[in-house]
């Protein structure tokens, strides 16, 4: 996440990286507590609106830079 703020990486690697990050920590059975659990569970609803694919990107789709802003905000409200 904080690589992907600082725009070190692309969206798409990024959404891939983390939904890959995040059903190893649940098949480990590894649980976070709120406040994180809420901003984990609002990065994958972000996920959701975000294309990896460019070429299926809809009207509606989190561009790469909306999806970037909205994860640094969620950072900054965790740390």
């Amino acid at each position: 996440m904080r690589e992907f703020a600082a725009n070190q990486c692309s969206g798409a690697e990024f959404a891939v990286g983390w939904l890959d990050a995040r059903r190893h920590a649940q098949q480990r059975g590894e649980r976070v507590r709120d406040p994180l659990e809420t901003r984990l569970d609002r990065v994958f609803s972000l996920l959701e609106k975000y294309s990896i694919d460019p070429e299926f990107t809809g009207p509606d789709d989190l561009s790469h830079e909306e999806l970037r802003q909205a994860v640094a905000r969620l950072m900054q409200q965790t740390e």
